[in-house]
């Protein structure tokens, strides 16, 4: 089995979306070429377990395009939109399982070719999120744009892989009347499904975003694109660690001219707010709280109750920071021991990252050897990785001074102080500690450190 579409399959549902978005809506024809949903399950509490791909698709600011079009309009973009998305599932050996307003499920399994290959779920889950990218931007942006009041939509795609439980749920019959239609459906249970529809959330517009096991699954020849970036996405204060790529088009892609993207492809969603507009907002509350006491200084009548106002208002505030100051930490904390993170991050990025993690941890009365005491390894690992080694050699000797249990050792750095005739600084710090210790197991903890520093410096 080939993935991905042929130009002559593209063709093909070019014409069909060309076709629905040409007709008045009075005479646009209901598909129901669509896979069962229910009828291979039982009704009963049995579950049914399957290694499967689960991919989500939605539009985005699917609300604001339907606050500024008619509902013939939006007939029109979400029949194409479901046609274009159910074609490109089909042709890529998977079957569509749930339509919830404009989000569509896939769901992808491993099989088996006429020549006996394996073709894997998360192959075929991979090449239909391109066909989609390619389908929407090339083929229905194109119509939507010359048939339906100039509309252009983009889409976010999740995509996650591993063991779902199936099952049916639901009524035969309504109450007594057993001549009521059926209302059943299947429900796809488990971890696998939850995090793809996350992911869906989370992917900006033309963005695919895959969890790590996706992107530890899918073969050599797409792993080895160069399309995929590291990516750490939040929501409702869950980190969600994945790999994205942004228009990763087929490679028919270069015989069908320009793609047609929305004016402003810019979609945040609430992982991607910036995060020094979180701290700028932050600084404005602090002058609104500054601008109250003031006023309140000049005000007699009701000062007391004003006051508790305030110190409520302030003990908000302080949350919020806290929550922000734990949030970029958390960037800190996952970039260590991870080189090539921290590489496709950039030096800017983890500058920016640590210069707000002092600021916050500034508002919220921290000394500074707290804040470094509370990232310490990771600041190490970051500021050696880029050769800033007087910063890294200064958190080592905090650790020294303040760490009960160990110092991150870096070669490169030991090496810079040494060439610099401060490595005595460091040793000092820790014969000091040593001197302190009652613990005989933090005393050999440190004894090793020295042993470390010393045969490193001797060229070992």
């Amino acid at each position: 089995m080939k993935l991905g579409l042929d130009k002559e399959t593209f063709d093909s549902i070019d014409k069909r979306i060309e076709k629905i978005t040409k007709q008045e809506v009075e005479n646009i024809d209901v598909n129901t070429e669509l896979p069962p949903t229910t009828n291979d399950l039982t009704d009963s509490n049995k579950t049914y377990g399957i290694d499967a791909a689960i991919l989500f698709v939605d539009i985005r600011k699917s609300t604001s395009l339907t606050d500024t079009s008619t509902m013939k309009s939006m007939v029109k973009v979400y029949r194409s939109f479901m046609r274009a998305v159910v074609a490109c599932v089909r042709f890529n050996g998977g079957v569509t399982r749930q339509f919830l307003g404009d989000r569509i499920m896939g769901v992808f399994t491993d099989e088996r070719d006429g020549n006996g290959n394996n073709i894997s779920a998360v192959d075929k889950s991979i090449f239909c999120a391109r066909s989609i990218q390619t389908i929407i931007d090339f083929s229905l942006n194109k119509h939507l744009k010359n048939n339906v009041n100039d509309k252009k939509i983009e889409c976010g795609i999740g995509i996650d892989y591993g063991k779902v439980l199936v099952t049916k749920v639901g009524m035969y019959g309504v109450e007594d009347d057993e001549q009521k239609e059926n209302e059943t459906d299947c429900v796809w249970v488990g971890k696998v499904t939850n995090y793809s529809s996350k992911y869906s959330d989370l992917a900006e517009g033309g963005q695919i975003f895959v969890s790590e096991n996706v992107y530890n699954n899918i073969s050599e020849e797409l792993k080895s694109m160069n399309v995929w970036t590291p990516t750490i996405k939040h929501k409702s204060n869950k980190y969600f660690k994945g790999y994205s790529s942004n228009d990763f088009y087929l490679d028919i892609a270069n015989e069908l001219g320009k793609p047609i993207k929305p004016d402003n492809n810019i979609c945040f969603s609430e992982s991607d707010i910036d995060i020094q507009r979180i701290y700028a907002n932050a600084l404005e509350k602090t002058k609104e709280l500054a601008k109250i006491e003031k006023q309140l200084k000049n005000e007699e009548i009701e000062i007391k109750k004003e006051k508790l106002k305030i110190k409520l208002d302030e003990s908000n505030f302080e949350t919020k920071i806290k929550e922000l100051y734990n949030k970029v930490g958390g960037y800190l904390e996952y970039a260590f021991c991870k080189s090539e993170y921290i590489k496709n991050m950039g030096i800017d990025f983890w500058k920016k990252c640590i210069e707000i993690i002092y600021e916050l941890g500034e508002k919220l009365d921290y000394p500074k050897n707290k804040i470094t005491r509370d990232f310490d390894c990771k600041l190490i690992y970051i500021y050696d990785y880029f050769g800033m080694y007087n910063e890294a050699y200064d958190v080592m000797i905090v650790m020294a001074q303040e760490n009960g249990y160990w110092i991150n050792i870096q070669r490169n750095t030991i090496l810079w102080a040494k060439q610099n005739y401060i490595v005595f600084k460091l040793k000092d710090a820790i014969n000091e500690r040593i001197e302190n210790y009652a613990s005989n197991t933090n005393v050999e903890r440190y004894k090793e450190n020295l042993e470390e520093i010393e045969k490193i410096c001797n060229g070992g």
